[in-house]
């Protein structure tokens, strides 16, 4: 039995949210399974006309979540929360593309 992406993403994102929210810091294990998380999800969808609400529901919420969420921090951990959103932008661009 294969892992459902949506699932996949949805718990990898809250934990790595969670992560940063929490002040526990940057966990790039939980960042690296985030962004697998994702691109599995680009691919499955890639020649879907609509992508699952629960999907598009946490799609919706990475990138300002994951850019406010730099404010907790400073200096260079706040730089990679701040670059992590932006990578993580692009990821959900690659989710939502047209092919």
């Amino acid at each position: 039995m294969t892992e459902d992406p949506v699932d996949r993403m949805v718990q990898a994102w809250a934990k790595f949210d969670e992560s940063l929210r929490e002040g526990i810091g940057f966990d790039e294990t939980l960042y690296t399974a985030l962004t697998e998380a994702l691109r599995m999800c680009a691919d499955e969808w890639a020649e879907l006309d609509a992508i699952p609400r629960l999907g598009a529901n946490v799609l919706v919420d990475v990138f300002p979540a994951t850019e406010a969420n730099a404010a907790l921090y400073e200096g260079e951990a706040a730089d990679r929360v701040t670059q992590a959103a932006y990578e993580l932008h692009e990821l959900i661009g690659e989710c939502v593309a047209l092919h």
